[in-house]
């Protein structure tokens, strides 16, 4: 059976709900000195600077942004077996985005005119600037990779489409599930710098500050359309609540009208 899928578009109810999702951003930082990336075999400065001064360095940004997992629970009216009997209630569950799922930063590169071996902390920020974490001290970049893998609460808006496929009685089709999450204002990483110079180096002011953009604010993610299979003795759709990726609840129950299915 073809399915009209402008037909199901407009037959279709939409449920949209604003969380706080789980994630982190599993990663590492890679610095490498400019001289010795263009090709230099001895160490030497790189073009621009005094002699016997560090040469500046690139640092790239390798790894990914994990995000916790999302799902609906679906909740039915059941149509009694008996004429005496009495609907009761009948959910089924669906996952949209399984938990750890990563989305690839792919490599992210910029210069810091600061040589040496210098520390390094890192910090999730919002679109906007907003910090989203502390300062987290993640190494030495003379050392080689320094990781990370900080945890945070960024907003997501939800969206999820209840289709109706199949039969022609009223709430009684196999449906259709799928929709997006949406970042609502982007994430970026800070990256401050401070040179191991002096007393007390670790709390002056940075010698560099770098902001390296994770995803851009509207960035979506789908969801995979999937089936959901109701049984004989499902009736109709009743409502409809998001899960975290433990599978707990997420916010209020969501009522929805009697699905209407395709011929």
């Amino acid at each position: 059976m073809s399915v009209d899928r402008a037909a199901m578009a407009v037959l279709s109810q939409q449920v949209c709900t604003t969380i706080s999702m789980p994630a982190c951003i599993r990663a590492a930082l890679i610095a490498t000195e400019i001289g010795a990336s263009n090709g230099s075999s001895n160490g030497a400065a790189a073009s621009g600077s005094s002699p016997g001064a560090s040469p500046p360095i690139q640092i790239t940004l390798r790894g990914g942004l994990v995000i916790g997992g999302l799902g609906v629970e679906l909740i039915f009216r059941s149509r009694p077996k008996r004429p005496s009997g009495f609907p009761r209630d009948v959910t089924t569950k669906a996952t949209l985005l399984p938990s750890g799922q990563a989305l690839e930063i792919h490599d992210k590169t910029t210069r810091a005119k600061i040589g040496g071996d210098p520390a390094a902390w890192i910090q999730i920020r919002d679109g906007e600037g907003v910090p989203l974490t502390d300062q987290v001290y993640v190494g030495r970049l003379g050392r080689g990779p320094c990781l990370m893998d900080p945890p945070f609460t960024c907003l997501v808006s939800a969206e999820t489409y209840v289709s109706p496929v199949g039969i022609s009685a009223p709430a009684e089709a196999d449906l259709t599930l799928t929709g997006e999450m949406t970042f609502d204002r982007g994430l970026s990483l800070r990256v401050v710098l401070r040179r191991r110079e002096g007393p007390l180096w670790w709390g002056r002011r940075p010698d560099a500050i770098l902001d390296f953009e994770i995803v851009t604010a509207g960035h979506m993610v789908h969801f995979p359309a999937q089936p959901i299979w109701t049984g004989e003795s499902v009736g109709t759709l009743r409502s409809l609540i998001f899960l975290d990726g433990e599978g707990d609840p997420i916010g209020n129950e969501h009522l929805l009208k009697p699905t209407v299915a395709l011929q």
